[in-house]
């Protein structure tokens, strides 16, 4: 799935949404925290990608007293590090992007509410420069918080979320056209799970 398809999917699953629950509470979002992402296996051997800093943003609509459906986008900029049989030692910067679709419970009213979540998603691992062989990969996450009301129309959210994420064979990471198609790491079959700690703050309409 290239970005252009990901973008879309975002605008088709808010006009759900919003079709859905034409009269809902709306809140808009900023998201912000640290992800440790796991390792994916490769043709060559393993690579391990580094935690780094996480960000985003955040759309949702609440459906019911105690029940918020929401799209979110995070990113995370990490490093992978591994020794390949054939080259050795790589290090090179990669980008990993989530698109999720998802709802809310909110397990007792109040100003202070806890909170469980579940989503659905893709997610996209991308070497630096990528050219070609960039992969959207199905994913999905499940989390838990506490959101605090700061006033009328605006939130505070504190959430650890994990993910999992389906890598397929066939990607690849680093690849360019550098006298032929040429890809640092081929990926193979495997699932990469990833942890993240997140604050987010909100403006509710």
């Amino acid at each position: 799935m290239s970005a252009a398809r990901g973008v879309a999917a975002l605008a088709v699953a808010l006009a759900l949404v919003a079709a859905a629950a034409p009269a809902a509470e709306v809140e808009l979002g900023l998201l912000a925290g640290a992800q440790q992402t796991g390792g994916v296996s490769s043709f060559e051997g393993s690579i391990d990608l580094q935690g780094g800093p996480l960000y985003g943003v955040a759309v949702g609509w609440r459906v019911r007293p105690d029940g918020i459906v929401e799209v979110a986008w995070t990113r995370q900029d990490s490093e992978a590090t591994g020794e390949l049989f054939d080259t050795g030692a790589v290090r090179f910067d990669v980008t990993i992007d989530t698109l999720e679709v998802g709802g809310l419970w909110e397990t007792r009213p109040g100003r202070m509410r806890p909170f469980l979540g579940l989503a659905v998603g893709v997610t996209r691992l991308a070497g630096p420069d990528q050219e070609f062989g960039e992969g959207w990969y199905f994913s999905g996450s499940i989390g838990g918080g506490i959101r605090y009301e700061l006033s009328e129309h605006a939130l505070l959210r504190l959430e650890a979320r994990t993910t999992g994420i389906l890598v397929a064979d066939g990607g690849g990471l680093g690849c360019g056209f550098n006298g032929g198609a040429v890809c640092q790491v081929g990926l193979s079959g495997s699932v990469l799970g990833a942890i993240s700690a997140r604050v987010g703050i909100s403006a509710r309409f």
